[in-house]
């Protein structure tokens, strides 16, 4: 009973910073699609260019892919029974976990050395709210590897039972 509490207790959180973290990745998409134009033409005449377009849109689409799953399974871990299917609470938590510290160390991989250009206030605005979601991604990983060991706790608690 107490385990399952605690189960609840953890996806509260988990909740909230998926919400704030696809509220910043809602928010950077618009922002780096007004660029997205030039950065084409740009991509025509430069292989440099176009690697860097290409990897700006798939980091941003796994931010928010990863965000907008974890926003999904921290709804169901809140309103299920997740005492019904035990050893999946555990896997699917472990993989959100895994995705979201992945999901963190590729965006930064891509992210660390780019810097605000001058003269570009929506670009720029739309790199931080990226940042915040490479950053928050870390936050939901190890947030998932709790609420994992949390349900691990709760399958051994039960078969001890």
């Amino acid at each position: 009973m107490y385990i399952h509490i605690l189960s609840i207790l953890g996806a509260i959180p988990l909740f909230v910073v998926s919400v704030y973290s696809l509220s910043h990745s809602c928010r950077s998409i618009p922002k780096l699609r007004r660029y997205e134009d030039r950065a084409e033409k740009s991509a025509e005449w430069s292989n440099v260019v176009e690697k860097r377009l290409w990897a700006t849109r798939y980091t941003v689409t796994a931010g928010f892919v990863t965000t907008a799953i974890s926003l999904l399974a921290s709804v169901f871990y809140l309103l299920s029974d997740t005492h019904t299917c035990k050893i999946r609470a555990v896997v699917a938590a472990a993989c959100l976990a895994f995705m979201g510290l992945r999901t963190s160390e590729y965006m930064r991989d891509f992210w660390a050395d780019k810097h605000k250009i001058p003269l570009m206030d929506e670009y720029n605005d739309a790199v931080s709210h990226t940042v915040h979601v490479m950053g928050l991604s870390g936050v939901l990983g190890m947030g998932w590897g709790v609420m994992a060991a949390i349900k691990t706790w709760e399958l051994i608690s039960w078969h001890l039972h």
